[in-house]
């Protein structure tokens, strides 16, 4: 009796689960991406529309005390130590990875890396809860500079398979 117990749990949660999208094409992709960009709401969860809006809904989802724990720490740690938990979160629910209006303006301000876009969301909400400016502009280059850096790095990794050189010959000679 308790194995058919279990099938049926086991079945009834399998039902429940759903799965991410799976494109075969980028032009699947994109034409989901420019749907998603346009929807207040994906899977049920809020999205965002900008920063501010983001601020209200992490303070409302979270709670007073954590909050103020949060603010008390240093920046650089606490935005580190959070990018796991927090981080993650957002990454998932606000479709970080998959396209969501939120994440199509950070896109915009030029954050281009869902690791990046939380790291933003969650330094400039530790600014805004201590009443530091937000310094966006500054923030983003940070992140455009490790990118670049990041991107140097795995060029620098990359190994020459077969170099040619061709001539080309201009028509009528």
């Amino acid at each position: 009796m308790r194995f058919i117990a279990l099938i049926t749990c086991f079945l009834l949660v399998n039902a429940g689960v759903k799965a991410q999208a799976a494109f075969t094409n980028e032009q699947e992709f994109e034409a989901q991406y420019q749907i998603n960009i346009k929807k207040t709401h994906l899977d049920k969860i809020y999205i965002p529309k900008d920063l501010e809006d983001a601020f209200v809904e992490i303070i409302n989802l979270t709670d007073k005390d954590d909050l103020a724990k949060f603010a008390l720490q240093d920046e650089e740690s606490v935005a580190q130590k959070l990018h796991f938990g927090l981080g993650r979160w957002m990454m998932i629910n606000w479709k970080f990875y998959t396209g969501s209006r939120f994440s199509h303006y950070l896109k915009g301000l030029g954050l281009l890396t869902p690791d990046h876009k939380a790291q933003f969301v969650i330094r400039s909400l530790h600014r805004n809860l201590n009443g530091q400016p937000l310094d966006t502009g500054d923030l983003v280059e940070e992140y455009r500079v490790i990118r670049m850096n990041e991107i140097e790095a795995l060029k620098s990794k990359q190994t020459i398979i077969k170099e040619e050189t061709r001539k080309i010959e201009k028509q009528g000679q």
